[in-house]
C-alpha cells in the first residue's frame, strides 16, 4: 500500500506538470504565452504554490524527524527556508524588480559573466549558493532512493531554468523569446513539483518507519520502555517466589 501511495504521488505531480501548462495555453490561445511567459500570471502562481507546499512538507518532515530523533535533519530546515524564499520571488517577481528597476538601468554586470544581460546574474548567484548547500540537503533524503532521484531531477531542471533566464533577450526575435520564456516557466514549474515530490516521499517514509497508530514512536529503546511501563513485581508485593506459589495454590483450591 505504501509503494502504491508513493507511486500515486509521483503520478499526480507528473500529471499536474503537464495539465497546468496545457490549460493555460488553451485558455489564452492564440495569445497562448500571456498566462505562461509573463510574470505574476497564473503560471507563476502555480509555481509559488508548489514551492510553498514543498516548504510546508519540509517543515513537517523536520518535525517528525526531530520528534522521532532521526538524524540528520538540518537539511529540512534549509529546504523550508529556501522554498519559502523562492515562492516569494515567484509570486511577487522580487528579483525581476531589482533587476529591471536597479541593476539593468545602470548596466551592472559581474566581471566574469559579461555575456549575461545586466542584472540577470542574481539567479546565478542564488543557484551557486544552493549548490554549495546541496550536500547538507542531500544528507537528509539520500536514504530514500526515489526521493533522492526526484530531488536530483529538480536540481537539474533548476540549473537549466537559471541558464535560460540568464540569456540576454535582446539576442532573439520576439517570437523566439516567447517560446523560450514559456519553456523556461514550464521547467520552473516541473522543478518545483519535483522538489515537492521529493520531500513528500521522504516524509512518507519517515511516517511509515516512525509513526504508530498511537502517534510518533518514542525514540527510546523498546526494552527500556517495556521495563518502565511494566516494572517487575517486588518480593514484598507477592511475597517473592513463595507469594507466587501461594497464589497458584489458592487458585487451584
Amino acid at each position: 500500500m505504501t509503494t502504491r501511495a508513493r507511486g500515486a504521488v509521483v503520478a499526480a505531480l507528473a500529471v499536474t506538470g503537464l495539465v497546468v501548462p496545457a490549460l493555460l495555453f488553451v485558455a489564452q490561445y492564440p495569445r497562448w504565452w500571456v498566462w505562461i511567459a509573463r510574470e505574476q500570471v497564473p503560471m507563476t502562481w502555480f509555481q509559488s504554490v508548489a514551492l510553498v507546499l514543498a516548504g510546508a512538507v519540509s517543515l513537517l518532515a523536520w518535525f517528525v524527524s526531530r520528534t522521532a530523533d532521526v538524524t540528520p535533519r538540518a537539511g529540512f530546515v534549509l529546504l523550508a527556508v529556501g522554498f519559502a524564499a523562492l515562492a516569494l520571488d515567484e509570486r511577487f517577481a522580487v528579483h525581476e524588480r531589482v533587476r529591471d528597476g536597479v541593476l539593468a538601468p545602470r548596466g551592472v554586470r559581474l566581471p566574469l559573466l559579461t555575456r549575461i544581460a545586466p542584472g540577470d546574474f542574481l539567479l546565478v548567484l542564488v543557484a551557486a549558493g544552493g549548490l554549495l548547500l546541496l550536500p547538507l540537503v542531500l544528507r537528509t533524503i539520500r536514504v530514500d532512493r526515489r526521493a533522492r532521484t526526484l530531488f536530483g531531477i529538480g536540481v537539474a531542471l533548476s540549473v537549466v531554468a537559471v541558464g535560460a533566464d540568464s540569456i540576454d533577450p535582446g539576442t532573439r526575435s520576439v517570437g523566439a523569446e516567447r517560446v523560450q520564456q514559456s519553456l523556461e516557466e514550464c521547467i520552473e514549474l516541473w522543478a518545483g513539483l519535483s522538489y515537492l515530490g521529493a520531500v513528500t516521499l521522504r516524509l512518507m517514509s519517515l511516517v511509515t518507519e516512525h509513526v504508530t497508530p498511537a502517534g510518533i514512536a518514542d525514540p527510546a529503546p523498546r526494552e527500556g520502555r517495556a521495563a518502565t511501563a511494566n516494572p517487575a513485581p517486588s518480593s514484598g508485593a507477592l511475597g517473592g517466589t513463595n507469594g507466587a506459589g501461594v497464589l497458584a495454590e489458592e487458585s487451584v483450591r
